[in-house]
């Protein structure tokens, strides 16, 4: 039996969109968003939503990757994220039957805004959501939108709970990110601050991993049965304490990092995120990439980046 062809639509770039897109068999549907207006957003998604849409498909899948909130996002700015994607949702509503039962919708959340409350690690699918910060809140809210938009309209749900992403895609000089933070310390000269204890427990997943999750765990939603949503922790499955995560960028760049420890404000920050994912475990064989090559994938594109454009100081 072939596999249903399927109209495809990213929305967001930057580090987990753009994995996506290029994990998908052929080019998604991308539409740059007004972000910072919420009403031309939420007109720029009804847009995009009829160009989808417009595309004859066996099954359309939709990607929301997109989102610029962090543990210390103001509430204001994460309501207003919110808002914008409970409107985006219950767009859905408004389709005909035959196109709602044809839809599948993605959701990228995060464990960390899910358990960080939650003291008895590690956490699975069944462990109880326990945010700690605002930021955790407007995920499982956002979480809960789109169960709800997927039970009402018909659709089929997905929504994915990823540990800490990096690779490439992370931003030069955005301080992305620890692991892009400390590389970054090479070519710039300046000592990067860790606020927080090197026992801190992260699992660190590759973007293109993630994203090979993502894409695979989409298509098998595309079997369940309508109006369900399916909940994955996405990530490599293996926790690092950030000493050791040091201690191993230290060891691919072959000399010490410029880092700095000195106390800050760790609120809404977990001491232990272990992850122990018990829905579709068979997708974790996608998760290929070491931490140190990773790592190295981030260096090295940093370099290239620094390449093509002036960079306050000469890569070593």
């Amino acid at each position: 039996m072939t596999s249903p062809t399927a109209a495809d639509w990213v929305i967001g770039r930057g580090l987990l969109g753009n994995p996506v897109a290029r994990a998908l068999p052929r080019a998604p549907l991308r539409r740059s968003g007004s972000w910072g207006d919420d009403a031309a957003a939420i007109e720029d998604l009804a847009e995009g939503l009829r160009a989808l849409y417009a595309t004859p498909s066996d099954q359309y899948r939709v990607f929301w990757c997109a989102g610029s909130g962090v543990t210390s996002s103001s509430a204001d700015s994460l309501s207003r994220e919110e808002a914008v994607f409970s409107a985006f949702v219950g767009m859905f509503a408004e389709l005909p039957e035959d196109l709602r039962r044809r839809t599948v919708v993605f959701l990228a959340s995060s464990v960390g805004g899910a358990y960080a409350g939650n003291p008895s690690p590690p956490f699975s699918e069944r462990s109880l959501a326990t945010p700690a910060s605002a930021y955790g809140q407007t995920k499982l809210a956002m979480e809960e939108a789109l169960g709800a938009a997927v039970a009402a309209s018909g659709l089929r749900g997905f929504v994915g709970r990823i540990t800490n992403l990096y690779g490439p895609g992370q931003k030069l000089g955005k301080r992305q990110g620890l692991i892009s933070v400390v590389c970054e310390t090479y070519l710039t000269r300046q000592a990067a601050t860790i606020y927080v204890s090197l026992d801190t427990l992260r699992d660190y997943i590759f973007e293109d991993d993630a994203a090979a999750v993502i894409v695979a765990g989409a298509a098998r939603a595309g079997s369940l049965a309508r109006g369900s949503t399916a909940l994955k922790i996405i990530g490599a499955g293996r926790a690092v304490s950030i000493g050791e995560l040091v201690a191993t960028i230290e060891r691919v760049r072959g000399r010490r990092a410029l880092v700095a420890y000195g106390p800050g404000n760790a609120s809404g920050q977990a001491l232990d995120l272990r992850v122990q994912s018990e829905q579709w475990t068979d997708l974790q064989s996608l998760v290929t990439t070491s931490l140190p090559v990773g790592i190295d994938a981030v260096f090295q594109a940093m370099l290239q980046t620094v390449a093509r454009g002036p960079w306050a100081a000469d890569a070593p």
